[in-house]
């Protein structure tokens, strides 16, 4: 009878033991980010063609805050002389809890700002070291900067993008976008990233795609080259060095700002929207100028050529327009 009580509670010493130590195979800590190693040399895409334009720029590189989470780079003086807003990557890190081995759990926020830099600012790549305490090893990943050159006609065409493994975070011309990144513990105790997504509201701003983009167009518009072919109609000085009336200019700046908002349109319904909106406005525009035409404000051949541009615009919305 003792030989048997005996063997009871070792074998409940034993469940209790393997209990505490499967409890106790869980994480909990912080996420912090470093972000290092600025690579000086790469190539930046061409605009329009998108082809890679090698540089280096070990000597002209402007960068701040390497060797922390939040790093700018760019940013150089324009032709007056005044400062570009540099981009800028920013990683915010999680808490965690009682995360268990091979469990998915969100790390942090990774913020990316497409600002103006000159070709010579640029830099094309950082090393991002994440860290989750201790038990957990971290992880060093490489993240590629493919920076477009600007043709100021398409805000997603002039997308600056970050190559994270197999993740492209594209940041829209002049704007931020926030992206949640997700990881794991394995069961050997190494971190590692799982997957990225785009944080709510952030459509706007930005696009994520899976696969290395290079060459390729970001996260392709609904709009696409709808947009891009009627923004082309307006960029040009419509009346050369004649100076236009106010009421004119705002119209077609205002269409202008439209369509740049709809080049980022994932859906067929917001591009037309967004396209028909800066239609009415070029409209309006037309009969502005017709009006200023007649009562000479314009001259007949500035009248002439933004109304021929209007047309020319609506010929190019029609196909997205009707479709349904």
């Amino acid at each position: 009878m003792q030989q048997r009580l005996r063997i009871a509670a070792l074998a409940i010493a034993w469940m209790l033991v393997s209990s505490s130590g499967a409890a106790a195979t869980t994480y909990s800590g912080t996420i912090t980010a470093v972000l290092d190693t600025p690579v000086l040399s790469g190539a930046y895409l061409d605009v329009g063609t998108r082809q890679p334009v090698a540089r280096d720029n070990a000597s002209t590189a402007r960068s701040a805050g390497i060797g922390t989470s939040s790093v700018a780079w760019g940013g150089a003086d324009n032709k007056n002389g005044a400062p570009f807003a540099p981009s800028t990557l920013v990683f915010t890190g999680d808490s965690f809890t009682d995360v268990a081995p091979g469990q998915v759990f969100r790390l942090g926020t990774l913020t990316s700002f497409n600002g103006q830099s000159t070709p010579d600012s640029l830099i094309f790549g950082l090393t991002m070291h994440f860290s989750a305490g201790d038990g957990v090893t971290p992880l060093a990943a490489p993240v590629s900067i493919v920076s477009t050159l600007n043709g100021n006609t398409d805000r997603v065409a002039d997308a600056d993008v970050l190559v994270f493994g197999e993740r492209a975070l594209a940041a829209f011309e002049g704007a931020a976008v926030t992206a949640i990144v997700h990881g794991k513990i394995g069961d050997d105790g190494q971190l590692e990233v799982t997957s990225m997504s785009l944080a709510p509201g952030e459509a706007d701003h930005g696009c994520l795609d899976e696969g290395k983009l290079a060459d390729a167009l970001p996260c392709a518009s609904a709009c696409g080259s709808v947009c891009t072919a009627i923004s082309g109609t307006l960029v040009s000085p419509l009346c050369g060095s004649e100076q236009l009336p106010a009421l004119l200019r705002g119209r077609i700046a205002e269409a202008l700002h439209v369509l740049g908002e709809g080049a980022g349109a994932r859906s067929e319904r917001r591009a037309r929207r967004s396209v028909r909106a800066a239609m009415k406005q070029l409209q309006r525009s037309a009969r502005i100028a017709r009006r200023a035409a007649a009562k000479g404000r314009i001259s007949a051949a500035c009248g002439e050529a933004i109304v021929g541009a209007v047309g020319n615009a609506g010929s190019e919305a029609e196909p997205l327009l009707r479709t349904r």
